[in-house]
């Protein structure tokens, strides 16, 4: 769904021209460029000695791209007030099971931005072979989803940097995701504001439907779209690599188009496909429309 820096000279580019044309439509639009290109927070939590630390290490190492990784302090310390979990992605650390402090913890943490990760995995059950431990720990997961709310990964964090059977990479996966939600969902909000600023700025209106009007914010435009077609993820072709794909994409989604039940949906479909005709347009060396 794109990166903090990707389109980011056109983002400043265009809040440098409306402020020469309107300075108070000028702020706004920094405002919410900044808000848009602002590093993405990826908060590790849980209790003291869970391994908060370790999964923030094994997060970065990884590689997690277009994000912070910062580890917030411990949750259920006496005498001390449980911390903000306010980071856009939340990764909850556990050891053993969910206990009454973490689910109290998570209690209004959204699963889409959340998750838990079962750590210490290869403590758990009574066989020390590999593949019995991975099996218990797999299990465990699923029961500490089950009793605190959120998705739930086992992981060796220990292992993270050296073995692939560790379950750091399911981790990162689930991690990368929700960042790419959370992405989506700032540009969804970037580009009403500038939609909104676009129709009560005679002064600066060209210069912002033409923003609107190019690749990088119909990029956005299809990023944000997703997340009203979450159903569609697992049927929906794979990213082109060639103008071809492109054009099968573009024609994919312009058939899912009758299966839409509501306009908000149908308007989604009509920028997802949209973002394909550009991507064949540049593949393809075609002019644009």
């Amino acid at each position: 769904m794109g990166t903090a820096d990707a389109g980011g000279r056109e983002l400043a580019d265009l809040a440098e021209r409306m402020a020469a044309l309107d300075g108070d439509s000028g702020d706004r639009v920094r405002d919410a460029v900044a808000a848009f290109r602002a590093p993405i927070r990826v908060q590790t939590a849980g209790r003291a000695g869970v391994g908060r630390s370790t999964v923030a290490a094994a997060l970065t190492v990884n590689g997690i791209a277009d994000a912070v990784v910062e580890e917030a302090d411990a949750v259920d310390v006496p005498g001390a007030p449980d911390p903000a979990l306010d980071g856009d992605v939340v990764v909850y650390v556990l050891v053993e099971s969910v206990r009454d402090a973490d689910r109290d913890a998570v209690r209004t943490l959204d699963p889409a931005q959340a998750l838990f990760v079962l750590n210490k995995s290869d403590t758990l059950g009574a066989s020390r072979a590999a593949a019995d431990a991975w099996a218990t720990a797999t299990a465990r997961a699923a029961e500490c989803s089950d009793e605190g709310g959120l998705p739930a990964l086992p992981l060796i964090g220990t292992l993270a940097g050296t073995s692939a059977e560790s379950g750091i990479d399911a981790v990162s996966a689930a991690v990368t995701d929700r960042i790419a939600r959370t992405r989506a969902r700032r540009g969804e909000t970037l580009l009403n504001a500038l939609r909104s600023h676009a129709a009560r700025s005679p002064a600066s209106r060209d210069v912002l439907e033409r923003y609107l009007a190019g690749d990088h914010a119909v990029a956005l435009a299809a990023a944000a779209a997703r997340l009203h077609l979450a159903d569609f993820a697992a049927e929906a072709p794979e990213p082109p690599r060639s103008a071809a794909d492109a054009a099968r994409c573009a024609d994919w989604w312009r058939a899912q188009l009758a299966r839409q039940p509501t306009a908000r949906r149908r308007r989604a479909v009509v920028d997802v496909r949209r973002h394909y005709v550009r991507v064949w347009q540049q593949l393809s060396g075609s002019p644009g429309t």
